[in-house]
């Protein structure tokens, strides 16, 4: 019997065995991506259509918010359906909704776009993770698989950073979504010519009722940490929080459906100490890195004077550093476990935030800037395959695309949550004397990045067990 051209062999040529981890890793690079090539044509796309700095940061947010409401939905589909069939749907949403900005006639219509994208995003990153556990066996291979995968998003991170800019000034913003549709189309031809269909595990039908339930208090805890981050938003944000809790609340009152299939997550899988500790670690870890990475470039471009283009390039070291180091932490975690790595990565992130605490108005960007870029980054890429590999730990491969699903949910929170809540600590400082951020709320949000990861972070990280690290 012949094999499949996407099923790795031990010893077979190189290009086989590596095809579906390159179609695997440009899956999941593309969501990476595509958050970071649209920083740079924010502004030009304000000044097209006119819009409030305010209602601008939608572009970002309802893609966060998709993203983040319906991860579990995609976890549930990697689970129970064919996934290279859920991962080619998932990408053809993106484009879509790459398309639908990129011929956008109003504003509106580049947020529904952006939806789009996010809900495309999350359908495709279980089915991608997923896949990548099924293709690649436990053990060494998957280790360095997972090292891979990692890097590829912090590459194509810092190839957003620098491609968002020099496509929006030499085409304009809409060719940045031009971009996005072909790279997402090339990712789906790869994925059937080179990935295994898999096979249809679980058949009951979901509960409705009950997915509805956890897809809306995701999405409304989401939505309420962007209102209190607003001013005169605390009252409707904390309703909005209200809202969230009845639905998390009926969701687990439910518990499961009829025939035994679990409601979008199985409450038994929350029991596992692996799943619960990356989940932890996720909200942490993504508040505080992106959150200080959407306050970096605003220092660079408002306190130093940097333009757009530059800004860019000058933190894309950081990207360089995690896409190194994670390449480099998925040959350690086959011999030291991920236990070691996410608490030095963690120490790593949180310490290289707080060096840009020594960041002036005029201080070169050789000093505390660049060394934070390196060190976080080597934290970042030391931890993101480690909490991946927690998070599957004692996992069946059954429910491995709800698993993963559920530390890409909590990732998806704390990168939402992270930018508007720091942002409105530094706002408490008050503004610099061109209605920017001023540089003691640029300090002041970096020293609560840091410290909220150290304070959660550390504490889960040891509590996990030898077996879990």
């Amino acid at each position: 019997m012949r094999t499949r051209p996407g099923a790795p062999e031990p010893g077979g040529p190189a290009p086989v065995r590596y095809a579906p981890l390159a179609a695997l890793s440009a899956a999941a690079g593309l969501d990476a991506g595509g958050v970071a090539v649209l920083n740079s044509a924010l502004p030009s796309m304000g000044a097209r259509f006119g819009t409030s700095a305010q209602n601008l940061s939608w572009a970002v947010t309802g893609y966060a918010l998709a993203f983040a409401g319906l991860l579990l939905c995609g976890g549930a589909m990697a689970d129970r359906l064919r996934r290279r069939r859920v991962l080619v749907g998932g990408l053809a949403m993106v484009a879509a909704g790459a398309v639908l900005a990129f011929t956008a006639p109003v504003f509106r219509m580049v947020v529904v776009g952006r939806v789009l994208q996010g809900a495309g995003a999350a359908i495709t990153m279980p089915a991608a993770t997923a896949l990548l556990t099924s293709v690649y066996p436990s053990g060494p291979a998957r280790s360095r698989a997972l090292g891979v995968f990692s890097a590829a998003q912090a590459g194509c991170y810092g190839a957003g950073l620098v491609l968002g800019g020099v496509v929006t000034s030499a085409f304009g913003w809409r060719w940045v979504f031009a971009l996005q549709a072909l790279a997402a189309a090339v990712t789906a031809v790869a994925a059937v010519r080179w990935l295994p269909p898999g096979a249809r595990r679980r058949r009951g039908p979901l509960d409705l009722t009950g997915a509805g339930a956890l897809v809306a208090a995701i999405t409304l805890t989401v939505f309420s940490a962007d209102l209190a981050s607003r001013p005169g938003g605390g009252l409707l944000a904390g309703a909005t929080a209200a809202a969230a809790a009845t639905g998390g609340c009926l969701w687990w009152r439910r518990g499961r459906a009829r025939g035994g299939d679990a409601v979008l997550l199985d409450g038994d899988l929350l029991r596992l100490r692996g799943v619960r500790t990356a989940a932890s670690v996720a909200v942490a870890f993504y508040f505080c890195v992106t959150g200080s990475l959407f306050l970096l470039p605003l220092y660079l471009q408002q306190v130093r004077g940097m333009s757009a283009a530059s800004s860019g390039l000058a933190v894309l070291p950081v990207s360089l550093a995690v896409a190194a180091a994670a390449l480099f932490s998925g040959r350690l975690m086959k011999t030291r476990g991920p236990r070691p790595l996410l608490a030095s990565g963690i120490l790593l992130t949180a310490g290289g935030v707080l060096m840009w605490c020594a960041a002036g108005a005029h201080s070169p960007y050789g000093g505390p800037v660049l060394a934070g870029l390196v060190v976080t980054g080597v934290g970042q890429g030391l931890a993101f395959p480690a909490i991946t590999a927690t998070g599957l730990r004692d996992v069946p491969g059954r429910a491995h695309g709800t698993a993963s699903a559920v530390t890409a949910t909590a990732l998806q929170i704390g990168s939402g949550v992270g930018p508007t809540v720091l942002a409105d600590i530094a706002q408490s400082v008050g503004a610099s004397g061109h209605g920017g951020l001023s540089l003691p709320g640029h300090h002041l949000a970096y020293a609560a990045a840091a410290g909220l990861l150290l304070l959660i972070g550390l504490p889960t990280t040891a509590r996990l067990t030898k077996r879990c690290g």
